[in-house]
C-alpha cells in the first residue's frame, strides 16, 4: 500500500507489481466464436493492479489462482447465440510468474525487467446443438499446462505520482492442444502483445491504473484458422484506505479489431469479432514484505464471446 503521499519505496511495495499473467480466459467451443474457440492468449482483467510500476530490483515471484463461469454464449448482435442452449463453460487456472529488474541498470532513464510466466489451466465445457435431427450434446475438458508467456525487456519510468512501463508480451505455443478438443488449455498459435501501463495519482490516496495491449495472432496451422488481433485495457480506481487496506473498482474493455480468417475466408461471413466490457470490486492487503489482491470482474455489453464472470487471487511475496 501507499502511504498518503504516494512514495512509498519500491523495495517496501511488492504488491504493487502484481501483472498478467496465465492463459486463462474462457475458450469457447464454436468456430462461429470472436477469435479461435472464442478465447484469447492474454487473460483479460489480469493486470488491473499498479500497472505502471516495475517491481524492485532483483527476483520477484507471483502467484496467480483465477476462475470463470458463463451459462450465456452471446452473437453477433450481442442477444444468444442461435442454435445453441444449455450452455456452460468453466475454467480454473493456477499461474507463477517471475520477474527479474536489473539492479543499476538504465535504458533511456528507464528502469528495465525481464519476466515469464506460465499458468496451468483446468476446463470444461457442455452446451446443446441444433441440427436437422435435432439437439445433440456436446461437451469437453481438459487440463494442463498452457502457453508459455515471455517478456524478454521491459522498461519502466518512475516520478512521485506517476509510473509508466511498456513492453512486449511474447506468448509462446507450448500448451496442451488437440484440435480435435473442444476446450484446450493452450492456443497452438503465437501471439505478440505490445502493451503501456501507467498509474498515477490524481490525489494522494487514489490510485487509477491501466494497461493497455494490442494483440497480434498468428495462424494456427493445425486448423488454418488465424484469429483477429485483439485490443484489450484492464484498469482499476482504487482508494488507500491506510497503509495496508486498499478498496476500489476493477475490470476490463476488449474490442476483435479484425476478422478471424479460416482458409482464405473472413469466419460466418462477417468475421466474428467479438468484445466485452466488465467492472468489479477489487481489494488488496499489503505489508512491507508481502502481498494478496482478490476481484470480481461482471461481464456485459458481450458480442460473440461467452458471457460469465470472473474471479482473481493473487499473491507476492519478498523473501
Amino acid at each position: 500500500m501507499k502511504s498518503s503521499n504516494a512514495r512509498i519505496s519500491r523495495s517496501h511495495n511488492p504488491l504493487a507489481y502484481l501483472a498478467a499473467i496465465c492463459s486463462c480466459a474462457a475458450l469457447m467451443p464454436l468456430s462461429a466464436q470472436a477469435t479461435e474457440n472464442g478465447g484469447s492468449s492474454y487473460p483479460l482483467g489480469v493486470n488491473t493492479v499498479l500497472s505502471g510500476r516495475l517491481p524492485p530490483p532483483g527476483l520477484t515471484p507471483f502467484v496467480y489462482l483465477s476462475g470463470y463461469s458463463s451459462d450465456e454464449l452471446m452473437g453477433n448482435d450481442g442477444s444468444k447465440r442461435v442454435g445453441i442452449s444449455d450452455f456452460s463453460a468453466n475454467v480454473k487456472a493456477a499461474s507463477l510468474r517471475l520477474d527479474y529488474v536489473y539492479e543499476g541498470v538504465s535504458i533511456l532513464g528507464a528502469g528495465v525487467e525481464s519476466r515469464l510466466a506460465l499458468p496451468y489451466v483446468d476446463g470444461e465445457i457442455r452446451f446443446d446443438v441444433n441440427t436437422p435431427r435435432g439437439k445433440i450434446r456436446r461437451q469437453g475438458s481438459a487440463s494442463g499446462f498452457g502457453d508459455l508467456m515471455l517478456a524478454p525487456l521491459l522498461l519502466g519510468w518512475s516520478s512521485p505520482a506517476v509510473h509508466q512501463m511498456a513492453g512486449v508480451d511474447i506468448f509462446i505455443p507450448t500448451g496442451n492442444y488437440d484440435a480435435s478438443r473442444l476446450f484446450n488449455p493452450g492456443r497452438n498459435y503465437w501471439s505478440f502483445g505490445p502493451w503501456y501501463g501507467i498509474t498515477a495519482y490524481p490525489l494522494p490516496n487514489l490510485e487509477t491504473s491501466a494497461k493497455i495491449i494490442y494483440l497480434v495472432n498468428e495462424k494456427n496451422d493445425s486448423t488454418n484458422y488465424r484469429s483477429g488481433n485483439e485490443i484489450n485495457i484492464d484498469y482499476s480506481i482504487a482508494y488507500n484506505f491506510s497503509k495496508t487496506l486498499q478498496v476500489g473498482i476493477n475490470g476490463y474493455a476488449y474490442k476483435q479489431v479484425s476478422d478471424d480468417i479460416q482458409n482464405g475466408h473472413a469466419v460466418n461471413g462477417n468475421g466474428n469479432r467479438g468484445q466485452v466490457f466488465s467492472f468489479g470490486p477489487t481489494i488488496k492487503y499489503q505489508t512491507p514484505s508481502w502481498g494478496v489482491v482478490a476481484k470480481w470482474q461482471h461481464e456485459e455489453a458481450v458480442e460473440n464471446r461467452s458471457r460469465g464472470n470472473r474471479i482473481w487471487f493473487q499473491a507476492t511475496a519478498r523473501f
